[in-house]
């Protein structure tokens, strides 16, 4: 048993350790540290991480304050919005990570307990390594795409300048975000440091959006692994001749798996709630402002947007495909129950049957805050907003 424990939690954290990777970059961590130094050096890390979020995003909107009362017109101010969003999605993220960190620790080992490290039939290892594989390849675009993005962010007012300079253009070198600050940073030393503090700022951002979403969508993901797993044991549970009882020792031990699901999913959902709430009500307005500068504005970050708008897609896309999938996952429990040959068991078990055939048409499905369920839906719903926003400032722009 333990043997097994350990294998599964090896696999586990194989499965999210691009997740791992850019929590330690923040200094967080579900553990503990055993060594003290260690300790130390992490609670600095996380320290010096969320004060340079939180004064990274109060300096943006300190200036788009000043830019409206400045400037009140679209092209200045649209631009301003989608890192400033970006910002407050990744401080509300790590605060959710923080504040629910003894319920993740909890999710993950319970999920050790139940992991299939060595599933019962051909069917459940294909499922388990599709979705493995799947997996992988979702996270690596998604690390991938993030990290080009912050760094094409970071690195653009360097080639703005060296291009100016080669046009013959004299121009000071810019900084990367927007923000203000309550000195001169257009002196030399102090432009120095307010370049290295964006560069953290915007890379601390960048790893805390990464390492939430990689967490959501690889315990999501292995939550509909181990849903299509169960389906397929339920599908085929009446197929070998039994005894009575052991069919409904079968039957009960599926049961208290599917129910242990529901609980599984429940207490995910809840942990991340507050933040799909965030999420969902940022996403349109993020989507809406970049495409705004991409197709009108801007043409020196013109690739740097692209990158963030890629990000922003699929970062809300990647929330709606897992959700759609725990939707799916659990209603297809039902159709498998259906399918298992109840009519060769005995009365008792085909109560059982039905008790979860009911249960399963219940639906189990992510929320933000109860106020929506994250579905392909919710997507669908969020790219129509964008394009309404979107609309409207277009025509703003125009008429101006």
């Amino acid at each position: 048993m333990e043997r097994q424990r350990a294998l599964a939690k090896e696999e586990i954290e194989s499965s999210l350790r691009l997740s791992t990777f850019c929590m330690r970059r923040i200094g967080f961590s579900f553990d503990r540290s055993k060594s003290v130094k260690s300790n130390l050096w992490q609670t600095f890390l996380f320290t010096a991480s969320i004060l340079s979020i939180c004064y990274h995003v109060l300096s943006e909107i300190i200036f788009i304050i000043l830019s409206i009362a400045k400037s009140p017109n679209v092209e200045d101010i649209v631009p301003l919005f989608h890192t400033t969003g970006y910002g407050v999605l990744s401080i509300a993220k790590v605060f959710a990570l923080w504040y629910k960190k003894t319920v993740f620790r909890r999710l993950l080992n319970e999920l050790e307990v139940i992991w299939p490290v060595i599933p019962n039939h051909n069917a459940a290892k294909t499922i388990k390594e599709q979705s493995l594989n799947a997996l992988y390849i979702v996270h690596s675009w998604y690390f991938a795409m993030n990290i080009c993005g912050v760094w094409f962010y970071n690195l653009t007012p360097l080639g703005v300048y060296f291009y100016k300079k080669f046009v013959g253009i004299n121009a000071p070198l810019g900084t990367i975000w927007s923000s203000w600050y309550p000195f001169d940073k257009e002196q030399s030393l102090a432009h120095a440091m307010v370049y290295c503090f964006e560069i953290f700022a915007g890379q601390t951002c960048v790893w805390i959006m990464v390492c939430t979403d990689l967490l959501f969508s690889g315990m999501a993901s292995h939550l509909v692994l181990l849903l299509q797993i169960l389906g397929r044991e339920l599908e085929s549970f009446a197929a070998i001749e039994k005894f009575e009882t052991a069919h409904y020792q079968d039957l009960l031990s599926i049961i208290k798996l599917h129910q242990r699901l529901i609980r599984y999913c429940k207490d995910l959902g809840e942990a991340f709630s507050f933040v799909n709430l965030v999420n969902i009500s940022l996403s349109s307005v993020n989507i809406c402002c970049v495409v705004f500068t991409i197709v009108l504005l801007e043409p020196f970050v013109s690739m740097s947007n692209k990158l963030f708008l890629g990000s922003a897609l699929i970062q809300v896309g990647m929330l709606c495909w897992y959700g759609e999938s725990i939707i799916q996952a659990n209603a297809s429990i039902a159709i498998a129950a259906y399918n298992s040959k109840w009519y060769k068991v005995s009365p008792r078990c085909r109560r059982c049957i039905l008790f979860v055939i009911r249960r399963a048409q219940k639906p189990n499905a992510f929320t933000a805050m109860n106020f929506t369920n994250i579905s392909l839906v919710t997507y669908t719903s969020i790219m129509t907003r964008s394009y309404s926003y979107f609309a409207l400032l277009y025509t703003i722009y125009n008429k101006n």
